[in-house]
């Protein structure tokens, strides 16, 4: 009995062992990067630049040096920094640190949500921990640091709204709500970073009994903190800014209209970011190929948090004649990890239950 007792609470206790674990060597490769990389490169001397006089003096010089110049909502984070810490890296990168350290929690707690087995953990961690991209952004005094964090934080806050519903406290309420609004104000992608997981959420309840009145409170909620939010979207995006730089939109992922196989091998690359890890790719297929529950969620999955936000990024980096680069979308990063750990994860779970069965 007491040997029983003690096999439940190892595994009880495994799964975050098994995280914490991970997430510390991730850490740690993130530190290791910034230990090599202490003195500031181009774009974050750009940013840090603008932060010599006043809050208000940095404001003001916003429509002079960025695209959408008041949703800038890194300078805001990293503004109180530079003023305690000037050029010291370690020290600017302080809400960085705090953002990743959060971002990893905050997949946890969605993995937990839908992982039956430990491989599910380990593959989606393993695959966040070493992807290079994630690596190198995450300690960077630029808002592609946040956006991972961002991302897996309206996932989260969306599938919590949507289950509660009207049973949800309007305190709770409130702070989701002004979480959202900040995520907006953060970057002109804050809208596709929070529409993109909240429409999963809710297309995932469409069975449900109840999914007229989820839409219906949804829709109020939205209609609020759009209300509250757009206003300065829209002067920050049609307002004064700086004049749009023009490039050749392709120069550094191949043009998927004259080379498609270059194009998806770039984009998935990336999105796996570490070439040791490209045989955990063929879980894309898993979905739809295995009969195993949770499969049409996993494609919805695919197609609106992963798909989706990519094809719009591509398609407003065309339309502005701009880049299309890999930090871009770096926020989709830990989604496609969730992605694959979730559809190997069912898969392991339904060769489990076959091999009992027989």
């Amino acid at each position: 009995m007491f040997l029983s007792n003690y096999v439940k609470q190892a595994k009880k206790y495994l799964n975050p062992l098994v995280v914490f674990s991970i997430c510390g060597y991730a850490l740690y490769l993130r530190l290791i990067h910034l230990s090599t990389h202490l003195s500031l490169w181009l774009d974050e001397e750009y940013q840090v630049a603008r932060m010599y006089g006043s809050f208000m003096d940095m404001l003001r010089a916003l429509p002079q040096t960025e695209y959408c110049p008041y949703l800038s909502g890194d300078y805001y984070l990293i503004y109180p920094f530079f003023k305690i810490f000037s050029f010291n890296k370690w020290g600017l990168a302080i809400p960085h640190i705090i953002a990743t350290i959060a971002g990893f929690y905050l997949l946890y707690l969605i993995c937990r949500r839908y992982f039956k087995t430990i491989w599910g953990y380990i593959i989606t961690f393993t695959i966040v921990c070493f992807n290079s991209n994630l690596i190198i952004h995450a300690t960077e005094i630029r808002v592609y640091a946040v956006f991972p964090a961002l991302a897996l934080a309206c996932l989260y806050l969306s599938l919590r709204l949507v289950d509660q519903n009207i049973n949800m406290s309007l305190k709770k309420k409130w702070a989701i709500g002004t979480f959202f609004v900040l995520t907006i104000w953060f970057h002109v992608y804050g809208i596709l970073i929070l529409f993109c997981p909240l429409l999963f959420s809710l297309l995932i309840k469409i069975k449900d009994k109840d999914f007229k009145l989820i839409i219906k409170d949804t829709a109020k909620f939205l209609s609020v903190v759009l209300a509250v939010a757009m206003p300065l979207w829209l002067i920050s995006v049609f307002g004064p800014h700086t004049v749009y730089n023009r490039y050749n939109t392709f120069q550094y992922i191949p043009s998927p209209f004259k080379d498609i196989a270059g194009f998806l091998k770039s984009v998935f690359g990336n999105l796996i970011g570490r070439k040791q890890l490209y045989f955990l790719l063929s879980g894309i297929i898993l979905p739809f190929i295995v009969p195993y529950q949770k499969r049409f969620q996993q494609m919805v999955f695919l197609a609106l948090a992963v798909i989706m936000p990519i094809g719009l990024i591509l398609l407003s980096s065309m339309n502005n004649e701009h880049y299309f680069l890999q930090r871009y979308f770096v926020w989709v990063m830990p989604f496609f990890a969730f992605f694959l750990g979730w559809s190997w994860d069912s898969f392991i779970g339904y060769i489990r239950k076959k091999s009992v069965r027989q």
